[in-house]
């Protein structure tokens, strides 16, 4: 694992109840060490892609952050191990993505990325192949959750009574500019039709008190219209559904019966 911060934390610790599971390493910053011994015992812990390398994987999987994302997923992926990743945003660069996913194939690895905080990407993924015509996703907020991101430089967020849409684009540019709801972003333009055709929409409503996602697409398949309020774990920053998504991608492994 990549990670033990809020999100890598709660992952652990679900998966280490699991026998079929067994962690041979963590890459953690110094500060979370305590917590790595505490959840997962005598499971080494390293600071470098070769100390993580060197540890032989079968499977990595990455709750950090894009900074980790950019350092450790090239060579996991060149070293033919697999990766499941969260911290995506960073795909939105279409140059850094060709290069990630063309290491990928030369090394016959996978990188295989959660739905995370938003839901329907199964149904985003399959509908593509029959063809989509059109795939949004709305995220509203509330004004003081927006704070210290680029909507501060949009409009006043101090003064917001009702709300209000500052942000109508494409994923491209919604991922590269709000990096903190990055992932979701990609993760749904990675599944569907691309960072240029899917569209994002960004609200501030201050009756809003959850982190809430609408996607909605239209294709030959039919028509999708899903919403998730997401509650936060016990940490108040982490959003639990993106946990209990990494755990379900790294049971589907070794389980007989996948969802």
């Amino acid at each position: 694992m990549i990670g033990f911060g809020g999100l890598g934390g709660i992952v652990a610790e679900h998966l280490a109840r699991d026998s079929a599971i067994e962690f041979v390493g963590v890459a953690a910053r110094a500060t979370q060490h305590d917590r790595v011994r505490a959840v997962l015992g005598a499971a080494p812990v390293v600071d470098s892609v070769s100390a993580l390398l060197a540890l032989d994987p079968d499977l990595v999987v990455e709750c950090a952050s894009q900074d980790a994302f950019r350092q450790y997923a090239q060579p996991v992926l060149g070293a033919g191990i697999d990766l499941i990743a969260v911290s995506v945003g960073v795909l939105a660069e279409a140059d850094y993505r060709e290069r990630l996913l063309a290491t990928a194939l030369r090394a016959g690895a996978s990188l295989q990325i959660p739905a995370g905080a938003i839901g329907a990407i199964d149904v985003i993924a399959a509908a593509r192949h029959a063809g989509l015509s059109r795939v949004t996703l709305i995220a509203r907020r509330s004004p003081r959750a927006w704070a210290g991101s680029p909507a501060a430089s949009m409009i006043d967020l101090h003064a917001v009574q009702e709300a209000v849409l500052f942000f109508d684009d494409t994923a491209e540019r919604a991922s590269l500019l709000f990096t903190q709801g990055a992932n979701a972003t990609a993760t749904l333009a990675l599944a569907g039709v691309g960072f240029h055709a899917t569209r994002v929409q960004l609200w501030a409503d201050p009756a809003v008190t959850q982190s809430i996602h609408y996607v909605e697409a239209d294709g030959a398949c039919g028509a999708l219209r899903v919403d998730l309020a997401n509650n936060m774990a016990s940490d108040g920053t982490t959003s639990l559904l993106t946990a209990m998504s990494i755990v379900q991608a790294v049971r589907n492994r070794v389980a007989a019966l996948r969802f």
